[in-house]
């Protein structure tokens, strides 16, 4: 209730334009965040900011200690009261890992002072872990609360070493430096603490570059420098949005000020990083290391923190690191080779997407979209296709004008080097907004756009990939009637790509001559508008991929298709579908296991 009525002050104070983004990093709402903001902390490696974590609880620890100090407040009391009300502020933002991590680092030290303890280092990362596997076990495998710990403990074992140089300073030289000129002490400690939040940023970065490799797929160059320039705004902004938090009830003048000045920085800090993340070589989309590396780096790095002992000559363990670096980048994700076709039909909710790797290498996407979140639909297809080894797309095929068909291929472009883009003669005859953007994200990405129709070939080393519709010319029907269907005929197995077809275009396809198929992509998510027993009849599937979710009429559209023989696999039960063509036969393989649901059928198989 308090957090719901925090969330409605700061709407209320700040221009809306800002109020998400403080609610954001204020009170750990960032479901209030534009997905165009997010995506921009994101990919310029700012995203922490969004969290609260150490930055958010330290600040507030920090402001709160020192406003205590002004007050004259005896330092036992004080340091009560900062870990108390780092505790409220922890259950205020939901308790979230990287917050209750940090919020046990607070307490920790503060009990450390009260009994005239050295303050606690790791042991206190180490209790802070033992908490949270207690209190929610499943946290510690997020990759938020693992790149939380990673860069504390980076920190812990960095400090020491980095801020113990100025130990070595003998009295004279403290004395000379006390003795300058307070605007020449100014500039040298600002240079200092700029010096300090570099190497911090530095380290932290490189540290974490592996994880944020692998479950984000970037890697932020521009991180390095916002994070040192942007450290200011944000504490100003989490100082005063605090304020507001605190004053608006009690001294709606001061709430005010601190408002206006929250809203400045938080303008700053947004419009920084919107500008950073358009620059290029701000940030590069990656297929990232595979876990087996990953294991094999942050492994050595344990050892070689813990047993300081046992490290070799810095010449090996540079050799080494160089020697790993090497490995991974050849082992990343090997592509498939040699005779192995493979279809994935990818789970991307209400949608369609479908990678076809062929055997030379070559990769054709058909379809690329979903009906909600056209960058969650771009992740998603990004790290299938990453998973497969693909780093190029060497066409992407569109059925039609439907926005759950395409909407993802903007974020692909940005991910992905696109060879060409193939739509109908009637994907963009109507002057909707939403594929003026899309024409306009394929010109921006520089990528030829091609026009096919039935009887086109795009035939590649054995595959034969056929357009079977529509024909050329074609009366004007619905952008459903139009799609775009494709023949996929590998070493005598088939594969037919429908997209969305209904009438009055399905009835002129089930007019030509049968075309016995092994896996069938269901027209329109399954759909009881696509004809399901007319088309069972006619190409008589023995498998059938029905992309899209969950819905009370698949019921019947599974046991018509079951009726022909076909065996049918939802990728709302079964995730993904794998497709694989060699040289022994042909296997259909569900990403995940199945549970009971609507289609009944194993989710594996083989048919020779």
């Amino acid at each position: 209730r308090m957090r719901a009525a925090g969330d409605r002050l700061l709407w209320s104070r700040l221009e809306h334009q800002r109020a998400g983004l403080a609610a954001a990093v204020l009170l750990g709402l960032r479901e209030e965040l534009d997905l165009d903001t997010s995506a921009a902390f994101m990919e310029t490696g700012t995203a922490h900011l969004l969290a609260i974590s150490g930055l958010h609880v330290g600040i507030m620890a920090g402001l709160l200690g020192y406003l205590l100090r002004l007050l004259v407040v005896p330092p036992p009391r004080a340091t009560v009261a900062v870990a108390a009300l780092t505790v409220f502020y922890a259950l205020l933002t939901a308790a979230r890992t990287p917050a209750v991590r940090a919020t046990i680092l607070v307490v920790m030290f503060c009990a450390a002072y009260l009994v005239g303890r050295r303050r606690p280092g790791f042991n206190s990362l180490a209790a802070a872990g033992l908490v949270v596997l207690l209190v929610s076990p499943a946290d510690l495998f997020s990759t938020g609360s693992q790149l939380s710990f990673l860069a504390v403990g980076a920190l812990m074992f960095l400090l020491p070493h980095w801020f113990g140089r100025g130990r070595d300073e003998d009295a004279l030289q403290r004395l000379v430096r006390r003795k300058q000129p307070w605007l020449e002490q100014a500039k040298d400690r600002s240079l200092g603490f700029l010096r300090d939040l570099a190497m911090i940023s530095i380290v932290v970065w490189i540290v974490s570059l592996p994880l944020v490799m692998s479950r984000f797929h970037l890697i932020s160059p521009a991180a390095l420098v916002l994070n040192v320039i942007l450290w200011v705004p944000m504490a100003l902004a989490l100082a005063a949005g605090f304020g507001v938090l605190a004053f608006s009830w009690l001294v709606p003048p001061l709430g005010q000020l601190a408002a206006w000045i929250c809203d400045g920085t938080l303008s700053l800090l947004e419009s920084t990083i919107s500008a950073a993340s358009r620059l290029p070589g701000s940030h590069f989309w990656v297929p990232g290391p595979p876990t087996w590396w990953m294991l094999g780096f942050y492994g050595a790095l344990g050892l070689w923190t813990a047993v300081p002992r046992f490290r070799p000559p810095v010449r090996w363990q540079l050799g080494a690191l160089g020697a790993w670096i090497a490995v991974g980048l050849v082992g990343f994700r090997l592509p498939l080779h040699g005779d192995t076709f493979r279809c994935r039909f990818l789970a991307v909710g209400h949608g369609a997407s479908v990678a076809i790797v062929l055997p030379c290498g070559h990769t054709i996407l058909y379809d690329a979209g979903r009906l909600a979140a056209p960058e969650m639909g771009s992740r998603q297809i990004a790290a299938a296709l990453w998973e497969c080894g693909v780093t190029r797309i060497d066409a992407v095929i569109l059925s039609h004008a439907d926005a759950d068909h395409y909407n993802a291929l903007p974020g692909l472009l940005e991910r992905f080097s696109v060879g060409a883009i193939y739509v109908s003669p009637y994907m963009f005859v109507e002057p909707d907004p939403a594929l003026i953007a899309l024409k306009e994200a394929i010109r921006t990405a520089g990528v030829p756009i091609r026009v096919i129709a039935a009887g086109d070939r795009l035939d590649h080393n054995g595959a034969a990939i056929e357009v079977v519709h529509p024909p050329r010319p074609w009366p004007a029907a619905s952008d459903n009637a139009n799609c775009l269907v494709l023949a996929v005929e590998y070493q005598g197995y088939r594969i037919l790509l429908p997209g969305d077809l209904e009438a009055p275009g399905l009835d002129h396809l089930l007019q030509s001559p049968p075309w016995d198929c092994d896996v069938l992509l269901a027209p329109h998510h399954g759909s009881r508008f696509s004809d399901p027993p007319g088309l069972a009849a006619w190409c008589r599937p023995e498998w059938v991929v029905i992309s899209g979710s969950l819905r009370p009429d698949l019921a019947a559209t599974t046991a018509t298709y079951r009726r022909q023989g076909g065996q049918v696999l939802l990728t709302a039960e079964v995730g993904g579908v794998d497709v694989v063509i060699k040289a022994d036969g042909l296997q259909v393989k569900a990403l995940l296991a199945r549970p009971a649901g609507l289609a009944g059928a194993d989710p594996t198989g083989k048919s020779q």
